[in-house]
C-alpha cells in the first residue's frame, strides 16, 4: 500500500488545492505537540459524501470544545469536501477532514495561533477496514487495559486526536493477541465502545447499547437507533457492565469507517451470529441507506 504522504492527487488545504505530497505542516505545529487537533471521517458512496452536513456540524462542535473556531463556514467546508471528492474521481471511498492549531506558539496555552483545515479523499480498497468475510464471520474483541476517561477528566465529546491514543494502544495490543479490535470500558468499569466505533448488543430481539457519557455522539450510532425504531426493534440505552456479555446473544460495532460489523467474540464470550435476525436486518438496512442516499426520517 502506498504511504499516505506519497500519493497522487490533490488535497484541499486552507482554502486551496495543493498537490498531495505538498500538504505539509511544520514539526513545531501546536496540534502535533499539544493535541489541539480534531478530525472527521466521512464515507463516500456513489461519488457522494454520506451525511456530510452532520459531520461538518460535529467538526465545528469539536473545535468549540477544543477552544478554537474554524475559519470557514459550514457551506464552504461542504463545498470543499464535494470538490475534493469530485477531483479524486472515485465512486466509493473515504474523506478525512482535519483542523488544528498552527506553529505561531509552542506553549500549552496558545490563544494567538492560526487554525488550519484540510480535506483529503481516497478510494477504499477491499478489506481496508475489515476482512472480506467479516460481515459473515464477525470480528473478535479483547477488553483493553485502558479506560475511556470521565467527562470531568477531558474533552470526551470532541472528536479530538488526543482522545484516540487510548484506542491506538489497546487495538495494537488486541491485534497482537489475535483479536480484531478492543472493547473499551469507561471510568466506572462499564462498557463504552470499541476503539473507533460504538457497540450494540442483542438479547432476545431487543437492542442494548451503552450511553455516550464518555464518548462522542456517534453519527452512525444515531442512524442505527433510527433504523431500529423504524423497524420496530426496541432499544435500551443504559450502562452495561461487562457481566452483560454473558447475557447477550449477539453484538455488533458501528461507525462511519467500519459501517456495521457483527461481533463473534469478546474475550472468552462467543456469539452465534447465524440466526441473529436483528443484526442481519440492521446491517441490510444500513447498507441500503448508504447506497440510496436517502436520509433517515
Amino acid at each position: 500500500m502506498t504511504p499516505f504522504d506519497q500519493r497522487d492527487g490533490k488535497i484541499w488545504l486552507d482554502g486551496t488545492f495543493v498537490d498531495w505530497p505538498d500538504a505539509k505542516l511544520h514539526v513545531l505545529t501546536h496540534g502535533l505537540h499539544y493535541a489541539s487537533s480534531i478530525f472527521e471521517g466521512i464515507r463516500v458512496y456513489g461519488g457522494a459524501p454520506f451525511m456530510l452536513a452532520e459531520h461538518v456540524t460535529r467538526l465545528r462542535a469539536s473545535a468549540r470544545i477544543m477552544d478554537f473556531d474554524l475559519p470557514y463556514t459550514d457551506d464552504e467546508l461542504c463545498l470543499a469536501t464535494e470538490e475534493t471528492v469530485a477531483r479524486a474521481g472515485f465512486v466509493d471511498g473515504y474523506v478525512r477532514m482535519n483542523a488544528w492549531r498552527g506553529s505561531e506558539m509552542i506553549q500549552t496555552a496558545a490563544p494567538v495561533t492560526s487554525v488550519h483545515v484540510s480535506v483529503a479523499a481516497w478510494e477504499i480498497p477491499s478489506g481496508y477496514y475489515a476482512a472480506a468475510d467479516a460481515l459473515s464471520k464477525g470480528i473478535a474483541l479483547q477488553t483493553g487495559r485502558y479506560r475511556r476517561p470521565s467527562p470531568d477528566f477531558g474533552p470526551v465529546k470532541a472528536k479530538a486526536a488526543g482522545n484516540y491514543m487510548i484506542g491506538t494502544i489497546c487495538k495494537n495490543e488486541a491485534l497482537r493477541a489475535g483479536f480484531d479490535d478492543a472493547l473499551l470500558l469507561d471510568d466506572a468499569g462499564m462498557m463504552a465502545e470499541a476503539t473507533g466505533a460504538h457497540i450494540f448488543f442483542t438479547r432476545a430481539g431487543v437492542l442494548h447499547t451503552p450511553t455516550t457519557r464518555c464518548t462522542i455522539e456517534g453519527i452512525t450510532r444515531a442512524t442505527v437507533l433510527d433504523l431500529a425504531a423504524r423497524a420496530g426493534v426496541e432499544c435500551v440505552v443504559t450502562d452495561l457492565p461487562p457481566a452483560f456479555l454473558a447475557e447477550a446473544d449477539g453484538a455488533f460495532i458501528c461507525g462511519t469507517a467500519c459501517e456495521l460489523l457483527p461481533v463473534r467474540q469478546i474475550d472468552e464470550q462467543h456469539y452465534d451470529l447465524s440466526g441473529n435476525t436483528v443484526i442481519g436486518q440492521l446491517v441490510g438496512a444500513y447498507a441500503e441507506l448508504c447506497r440510496s442516499g436517502t436520509p433517515v426520517a
